[in-house]
């Protein structure tokens, strides 16, 4: 059952979820809207980004950057609840994607983790509290049987290591350098192209002179 507004601030009021910290302006009709804070990694540098209230520390993500990070809010599952997160169209109008699993399981604790890859030109920079997703909760029957097994490093507000080993494997290609790979591969087209242009204008009519010299010498040869 998806849970409304009073629903949410229920569970919330009996302990039941746990959203910390909870503003009551982030409560939507039917879901609640999850901000960016903490911990932060980009493909294109070595150097791990905190996003803390008043600082000046912000998120830059040049085009073709895939990035970790983690929401400013901690949030407590019962077990018999489940979220669901979506995708506020502020990314897209960006040309940011989200990149998340959309379930989040029954008995989850800690801060989400998110990737976010610039498709977009440009650079795009995102300051503490930038809304990321909307989240929805669903009552379930009933408690499940198996809970999550809980991340010490999500609960500590960390992005975990191996999300960080991962994005220092990862190999991506920026589009600013697609777009020089591109012109490099125009360039060399467009010197084939001539290159044939002057095959046909100068080498093929000087190769049928010569077939046709040759036909007409043996016309003669043989008449």
């Amino acid at each position: 059952m998806l849970m409304r507004d009073i629903d949410i601030q229920a569970a919330i009021n009996a302990k039941e979820l746990v959203i910390a910290p909870f503003d009551p302006g982030k409560l939507q009709g039917a879901s609640y809207d999850l901000s960016l804070g903490g911990e932060a990694l980009v493909s294109s540098s070595d150097e791990k980004i905190v996003l803390e209230p008043k600082s000046s520390t912000l998120l830059h993500l040049e085009a073709g950057d895939f990035a970790l990070v983690l929401s400013k809010e901690s949030l407590k599952f019962p077990l018999d609840m489940v979220g669901v997160i979506g995708m506020r169209s502020s990314l897209a109008r960006k040309g940011l994607m989200l990149l998340a699993g959309m379930q989040i399981d029954p008995g989850f604790e800690g801060h989400l983790r998110f990737g976010l890859y610039n498709a977009s030109p440009r650079r795009i920079t995102l300051d503490y509290d930038y809304e990321l997703c909307m989240i929805e909760f669903h009552r379930l029957t009933g408690p499940v049987s198996k809970a999550i097994a809980p991340n010490p490093d999500l609960i500590r507000g960390r992005i975990p290591e191996g999300d960080r080993d991962f994005l220092n494997s990862l190999e991506t290609t920026s589009l600013s350098d697609l777009s020089k790979n591109m012109q490099t591969l125009t360039i060399n087209v467009a010197m084939i192209s001539n290159q044939v242009k002057l095959l046909f204008k100068f080498v093929v009519p000087v190769a049928i002179a010569i077939l046709c010299g040759m036909i007409v010498a043996l016309f003669k040869l043989y008449r």
